[in-house]
């Protein structure tokens, strides 16, 4: 009788031993990226306590350098101790700003031309979740930055608008009669026309080179972000 007992208890602990070990399996599987099923409960409970800025446009528009310049971190270096989560390809992931502690980063993935991935997008990123955006571009006013704004405009949000890259932009345009200040007053103007024309009526650009933060408007764009909180 005794020796039967023994041999049921050995069968209860292999089975307890296989159930734990299927479960903290599963666990580790699972914690390292967020799903996107559970975006929108991440950024509205867990960091509801902080101002969350969001910084969203095209692929390679430059928003993941220009993150690392509001943050101080220089060229394409990567500051991984001041990241809250893990990051993920594809998924929105966030900063603490250094210069305000209740602000939050969040560095979005691209949005792509498509209408149909545009819509998509919207809901990937739960985009109504954040409370400021900082819309950029690295060269004209596609469509995909206009939808952006719009969305952004429809939700009651604001905005500003980043023109990355302008130091190669500079470079690469040869203007006769043209001095730097000319072009970039042109540049000025002509974002300012196409958002006004969605309904922003008083945008708030910046035309700037991450990689060059002593120069351009970022000086400016920091003062005027800081401002804001």
């Amino acid at each position: 009788m005794e020796e039967m007992m023994m041999f049921f208890y050995e069968i209860f602990l292999s089975l307890k031993n296989m159930i734990f070990s299927y479960f903290n399996k599963a666990e580790v599987e699972t914690t390292p990226c967020v799903r996107k099923s559970s975006l929108k409960k991440t950024s509205t409970s867990t960091y509801k306590r902080y101002i969350n800025v969001a910084v969203t446009g095209p692929l390679n528009s430059g928003k993941t350098t220009l993150l690392n310049a509001m943050r101080g971190i220089e060229g394409l270096e990567e500051a991984s101790e001041e990241m809250l989560g893990t990051k993920c390809k594809g998924l929105p992931h966030s900063y603490l700003y250094p210069a305000n502690p209740q602000v939050l980063l969040w560095d979005l993935p691209g949005i792509e031309a498509s209408e149909m991935k545009q819509h998509a997008y919207v809901e990937k990123v739960d985009l109504r979740s954040y409370d400021f955006f900082i819309l950029t571009t690295s060269s004209r006013l596609e469509e995909e930055v206009i939808y952006l704004a719009k969305e952004i405009l429809q939700m009651g949000k604001t905005f500003f608008f980043v023109r990355t890259k302008i130091d190669a932009y500079i470079r690469s345009t040869k203007q006769p009669n043209f001095t730097q200040a000319d072009l970039l007053r042109e540049i000025r103007k002509y974002f300012s026309k196409k958002l006004q024309a969605i309904g922003v009526n008083f945008p708030r650009i910046f035309l700037l080179s991450a990689l060059q933060p002593e120069k351009f408007d970022f000086p400016d764009f920091i003062d005027k972000f800081n401002s804001q909180f």
